[in-house]
């Protein structure tokens, strides 16, 4: 592949994660950890293939866009350009991930807090309940 297809290759999967991370974004919201479990197993497949993608571009990093040979200058512009949008689209990506991260926190920092006054209901409970038998013991006996 040349670098003008590697970079497209790379635009086309950044667009797709950015789908991925604004479902992502949903699935956190809608408070679904099996859904969300499932899904970022998806997610991570798609990292893996952008990582393969990374290596196969990273040798051509080092090689200035002036001293690169292209098919022609509309090639490098349309190369400029994806390359542009890309680090747009994993900006944006990097972007909802935070987002959702915050977001799967608050969610969890609720349910924690949740289940603490649900203990804490049930051991009050019954000592609610001897304090008031004691109470209607003492009503009936006078």
């Amino acid at each position: 592949m040349t670098f003008s297809e590697l970079i497209q290759s790379q635009e086309e999967l950044l667009q797709r994660l950015l789908l991925v991370s604004q479902r992502q974004v949903e699935i956190v919201d809608r408070g679904d950890p099996t859904i969300l479990v499932m899904f970022l197993e998806q997610r991570e497949r798609l990292w893996d293939e952008f990582e393969l993608l990374e290596q196969q571009i990273h040798p051509h990093k080092g090689i200035p866009p002036e001293k690169r040979v292209w098919e022609s200058a509309e090639e490098r512009q349309r190369t400029e350009l994806a390359l542009n949008r890309s680090n747009k689209l994993l900006q944006d990506i990097m972007t909802n991930d935070q987002i959702s991260f915050t977001r799967a926190v608050e969610l969890k920092d609720k349910v924690e807090k949740d289940l603490r006054r649900v203990q804490v209901a049930k051991t009050a409970a019954p000592a609610y309940m001897r304090q008031s038998r004691i109470n209607s013991n003492e009503l009936g006996d006078d």
